[in-house]
């Protein structure tokens, strides 16, 4: 077996020249700059196109996907192929960065230096130390016998559907081995089902002008703003409150409400700004369809209103309401449902009984079946193999987690890093980070990995 360890080092100098490039693409989706050959937009299309500037470069194979992906391949014989499926499009950088969200900022000196940026750690960087192991591979004449594909998409933040045209519009097949480095070291070996849904009412919410707040569906909403007729009791109230900004304007008063921003398979990580809004004006204004919203939506596992449940892989449910918003024109309030649950699970009565407790009409976007890997199979133990030969961490198993990947996209994939335990990354946060160590880790990882996965029989 080559010492990837040794070998990887080489690589170091040049992952961190294209990811600092890589994250200064805003390849955050944009529905108002698509077109033919970008269906994300220019911002997601500048990422995908500099991977495959660099693909080029290295002499791999490279398809466009018509803007969905970018496919680069190498490799030759008629052993597996092997399969990597990263993303490169990013959630929107909210919220307060200690620096330039998009700059590639680097911290910190020695095992403390880390690189601040969205996308860092997901999942620019481990797309990076994939990128990084493949052209090691290749450059050293590791390649022998079977042949690689790695896959960038560019809309794994919004359900993924840059590899469901990719597999789906394409006609692309799947590899006989795949990973994607999009979660935790060691090895998730089972995911969530997911049901990503909009509740909708038609509802008067007087004295409410307006409110809104949230980017995405899977993060939890970090600040909401709602705006009303200026009222002097109103901002007596607040005088003493930390978690709320006033501002006036003329006769309107602006409520910023402040929570705390996490992903959406852990919400009880985060303090959703809404609920909290919906607390207090339902309350103080005495409007009772937000005072249910906030007694019925705060148990982020969705047991106030019997939309919860358990089992020993998966653990509890989870509710997360990202986008919320008011049109008081049309006194239409709405509120994106991200519903993740495990095998013992009913999701069509969990969201029946969101309907009924909630009094909305709830309208089902897409559906993710829950993914349960062969913890014995070849691929799993392989991967684990590689794991515990690079790090050492022997006693370190593979897990499931409320988090959806490409896993449940590519055929015999599973999530294969690439975050470290006590190295979250904070990502869907500000200041995401990834500690420079633990990108160059990767690269060894994912090398021994796709070099041991290669030597498999079909």
């Amino acid at each position: 077996m080559p010492n990837f360890k040794k070998l990887s080092k080489d690589y170091e100098k040049e992952a961190l020249s294209v990811l600092t490039e890589l994250v200064k693409k805003q390849s955050v989706y944009d529905p108002s700059s698509a077109g033919e050959n970008a269906p994300f937009g220019k911002g997601v299309k500048s990422a995908l196109d500099y991977l495959a500037e660099k693909g080029k470069s290295y002499g791999f194979g490279v398809d466009a996907c018509k803007g969905y992906c970018t496919e680069l391949t190498c490799g030759s014989g008629e052993g597996p192929e092997i399969g990597i499926y990263a993303h490169a499009d990013v959630v929107p950088a909210v919220g307060k960065w200690d620096f330039p969200p998009f700059s590639g900022k680097i911290v910190g000196e020695g095992k403390e230096a880390k690189m601040v940026s969205r996308g860092s750690s997901d999942d620019k960087g481990p797309l990076v130390a994939a990128l990084m192991a493949v052209k090691l591979l290749k450059d050293k004449g590791l390649l022998s016998g079977y042949r690689v594909r790695l896959v960038a998409g560019g809309d794994e933040e919004r359900g993924s559907s840059c590899l469901k045209a990719y597999f789906g519009k394409l006609g692309k097949k799947g590899t006989d081995y795949a990973f994607t480095p999009d979660a935790d070291f060691p090895l998730i070996y089972g995911e969530k089902g997911i049901v990503r849904a909009l509740a909708s009412k038609m509802v008067d919410l007087s004295p409410i002008v307006a409110m809104s707040g949230g980017s995405v569906s899977n993060a939890v909403c970090d600040s909401f703003v709602v705006t009303l007729p200026k009222d002097k009791k109103l901002e007596a109230s607040l005088k003493d409150r930390k978690d709320v900004d006033l501002s006036s304007a003329g006769e309107i008063d602006i409520l910023t409400f402040k929570g705390k921003a996490a992903h959406g398979s852990t919400p009880e990580k985060g303090v959703n700004a809404a609920l909290l809004a919906f607390s207090f004006l339902g309350s103080f204004y005495q409007i009772p369809f937000l005072k249910k919203l906030s007694d019925l939506l705060s148990d982020p596992t969705g047991k106030s209103f019997h939309g919860d449940s358990y089992d020993e892989t998966f653990h509890n449910a989870t509710w997360n309401y990202g986008v919320i918003n008011y049109e008081p024109n049309k006194r239409v309030f709405t509120a994106t449902i991200d519903y993740r649950f495990g095998s013992s699970a009913d999701p069509k009565k969990a969201i029946a009984a969101f309907e009924e407790a909630t009094s909305t009409n709830v309208n089902i976007l897409s559906e993710d079946k829950v993914l349960l890997a062969d913890k014995k199979g070849p691929l799993v133990s392989t991967l684990m193999k590689s794991y515990r030969r690079t790090t050492h961490r022997i006693f370190d198993k593979p897990f499931a987690i409320g988090g959806g990947t490409y896993a449940k996209e590519a055929p015999n994939c599973v999530a294969y890093g690439s975050a470290f335990k006590g190295h979250p990354g904070d990502i869907h946060s500000p200041n995401e980070y990834i500690y420079l160590e633990d990108l160059y880790k990767q690269i060894a990882i994912y090398a021994d990995a796709i070099y041991s996965l290669g030597h498999l029989k079909k």
